[in-house]
């Protein structure tokens, strides 16, 4: 019931992509550690589990940082643990990872404001406003034109500060983020292969189909455009896999208990891909110049002409 409800949630997502959505592609490495407990007694790890990683996933932000995310990761957390005889299990026994899994993630990310690296510094300066006085007409008119005029140039200039405003340098946006982890996944916990006189025990460790999902993500950006993200994360498995089985041996009867418990870390780097929603140009508002210079030649003109 699970896998098609976070089918369903990846899904809408990609749906109602707009310009906050965001693909992010990611290779790296995870560090699994399945532990085992046998007739219990204190967990042991059989293995090291350190392996590649590859997993894609999508994003939707709004604007108040806040997002829900979906994905699908490669996983190979569980460990084959298999011996034959269950007396000697813990000391006589042969572990084996098990298979590459595809697992689906889902949950929520919180996108930060950027922090940059360079201390941005302003260009503009302040300045007192000049008190002109108005014994002359005629020079304080045509003082007042010549400033009319001059802002005739204003759009210019402006533009030029804010192209000079975009250049902001390397900047960092924190990406934490939580969410759960589901493996559709029909392998059983034990399985007893017959083998001559004896059988064969196959204890899947940490076959764990949920797993809880946090980390961390750091977004560099340089002028504001999306460069690459590091993410650091942790998982730990949800549920228990514990089983039990009972042989004969000598016509005495043994009962043998099996447990595990998983948990990992891993890191990935990954390529932002962001689409941007294209504006209707018929939704287009044209902007009025902050100075409307035919209004203001017209009035100094009148304005100089009347004082002298």
């Amino acid at each position: 019931m699970r896998c098609p409800v976070l089918i369903a949630v990846f899904a809408g997502i990609t749906l109602t992509a707009n310009s906050q959505f965001t693909i992010l592609p990611q290779a790296g490495f995870e560090n699994s550690n399945t532990k085992i407990s046998y007739n219990n007694l204190p967990y042991f790890s059989p293995l090291a589990q350190l392996q590649p990683k590859f997993s894609l996933r999508a994003d939707y932000k709004f604007k108040n940082g806040f997002g829900p995310f979906a994905g699908i990761s490669t996983s190979r957390p569980s460990v084959s643990y298999s011996f034959t005889d269950p007396e000697k299990g813990m000391t006589e026994y042969n572990a084996s990872m098990g298979n590459v899994q595809a697992q689906l993630q889902a949950g929520l990310q919180y996108t930060s404001k950027p922090i940059f690296f360079k201390k941005q510094t302003s260009t503009s300066k302040s300045s007192k406003p000049k008190v002109e006085t108005a014994t002359n007409n005629h020079s304080y008119y045509s003082s007042r034109c010549s400033h009319y005029y001059s802002g005739c140039g204003a759009k210019k200039s402006s533009t030029a500060e804010k192209t000079k405003s975009q250049d902001k340098g390397w900047s960092l946006r924190l990406q934490p983020s939580a969410g759960i982890g589901f493996i559709p996944s029909n392998v059983e916990d034990l399985v007893i292969n017959p083998a001559g006189s004896q059988n064969n025990y196959i204890y899947n460790a940490g076959n764990n189909k949920t797993t809880f999902l946090t980390g961390m993500g750091f977004e560099f950006a340089k002028n504001e455009k999306r460069l690459f993200t590091l993410s650091v994360n942790y998982f730990q498995g949800l549920g228990n896999n514990a089983t039990s089985f009972t042989s004969e041996s000598a016509g005495k009867t043994t009962t043998t208990m099996l447990n595990s418990k998983l948990s990992g870390w891993g890191a990935t780097l990954g390529i932002p891909l962001s689409f941007t929603k294209k504006t209707n140009p018929q939704q287009k508002v044209e902007q009025k110049p902050k100075y409307d210079c035919q209004r203001y030649k017209m009035e100094c003109r009148y304005r100089c002409r009347k004082t002298i």
